[in-house]
């Protein structure tokens, strides 16, 4: 798995694109959206110097069947919608990606933070453009965490070594008193922990591999 920064520039028929242009300085979150077969049903956050004039924008927006407003501050407000058609979401389901954990758009441009696996990436940028959007991976890095990373003995080694405090400076145990905990042979503490420290500190080097295309 990875994790992917994208830029979407969707296709001008998308609702939202129409809504964010013509409030350009208005920040949308979008924070879910479901599929309900005739239409789709959505939230989104909103922050906006002038929501009078944001909602004579959605009442006009003819994919907008209907809206209500679940949330009103100053300067931020909740509206829950029913869209016609989500061109861009329909296209990444379609291509076996989940709903992103984070999308905002601003000015017609999305911002979509998602995790997903690295040979399905390519095929959602290519799908965006097949339907007349434009996308820019802006960065890429490994997810997955420790888990993914260590074997089963290796997080419980680290874990261990962490708990008994073998990594504090100073030390409060020693590789033996480690490995006595784990009931197994100092060498064989000492092998754990070197390929342990070696596999973690070159994930952590090729987290250099963690792509950054754009400040």
């Amino acid at each position: 798995m990875v994790n992917a920064r994208l830029e979407i520039r969707p296709p001008a028929t998308e609702w939202y694109v129409r809504l964010s242009t013509e409030h350009p300085d208005d920040t949308f979150t979008l924070l879910t959206i479901y599929d309900e077969g005739s239409h789709f049903l959505g939230i989104f956050e909103v922050e906006t110097a002038d929501l009078s004039a944001l909602l004579t924008t959605l009442n006009e927006i003819e994919a907008i069947t209907e809206f209500e407003v679940l949330h009103a501050d100053d300067g931020f407000a909740v509206v829950e919608y029913s869209v016609t058609e989500s061109v861009v979401y329909s296209t990444t389901v379609r291509s076996g990606t989940l709903p992103p954990a984070s999308v905002t758009v601003q000015n017609g441009v999305m911002l979509v933070e998602i995790k997903i696996p690295h040979d399905r990436l390519s095929g959602v940028i290519a799908a965006i453009r097949a339907i007349g959007g434009s996308c820019e991976l802006l960065s890429l890095s490994r997810s997955g965490g420790i888990e993914g990373l260590l074997t089963t003995a290796q997080q419980r080694f680290v874990t261990t070594a962490l708990e008994y405090g073998y990594y504090d400076t100073p030390r409060r145990c020693t590789l033996t008193e480690l490995a006595s905990v784990l009931e197994v042979t100092p060498a064989a503490a000492s092998t754990m922990a070197h390929r342990t420290e070696e596999r973690i500190i070159k994930e952590f080097v090729q987290g250099a591999e963690s792509v950054h295309f754009r400040p």
